[in-house]
């Protein structure tokens, strides 16, 4: 059971168009934040990355979250011929998400329950930290780590009550 600030419909998502920004506002913003040495050619070709990956973009949006998808060009990740999905996942109002049922709730609602995900917390110089915002890469098959091969869901109930038999004093939310 997903966390009680939640209800069912926070997990009905209806396709939006995706905000697609001016190649202006986005040079000025690459321009900022772009390494100093980079010549306005190099910045424009950044544009034109970044507004390809906005039309590629589905923005799916329900009263609580919304969600952004892609399909990852071969040269953003390393997984051979696997075609690996992307997902933006935030909260409307910023907040942060902490609850991973949450987040397995949107990957089923956006993608399908027979897909997986994986999150990423990347070394430090590879780190994005703007919004509460989180990324998830997802494939339609198995992630080659077969540490979880069965299904095993334990209620509030079931998990109290193993702790409590292992002695341990630990309550489940």
């Amino acid at each position: 059971m997903v966390s009680e600030i939640y209800t069912d419909k926070d997990f009905v998502f209806e396709i939006v168009p995706t905000v697609r920004q001016s190649d202006m506002k986005i040079f000025a913003l690459v321009r900022d934040t772009a390494p100093h040495d980079w010549t306005d050619e190099q910045v424009m070709n950044n544009v034109k990355a970044m507004q390809r990956e906005f039309d590629e973009t589905t923005t799916y949006l329900s009263p609580m979250f919304q969600v952004l998808r892609r399909v990852l060009w071969d040269k953003q990740h390393g997984f051979g011929n696997n075609e690996t999905t992307y997902l933006s996942i935030k909260r409307n109002d910023r907040e942060p998400l902490g609850d991973w049922r949450a987040k397995q709730r949107i990957k089923n609602a956006v993608l399908g329950d027979q897909w997986e995900a994986v999150e990423l917390y990347p070394q430090e110089d590879r780190l994005v930290d703007t919004s509460n915002q989180y990324h998830l890469f997802a494939w339609e098959a198995v992630f080659p780590i077969y540490l979880f091969n069965t299904r095993e869901v334990w209620s509030k109930e079931e998990s109290e009550d193993r702790n409590k038999r292992l002695g341990m004093k630990t309550k489940q939310r």
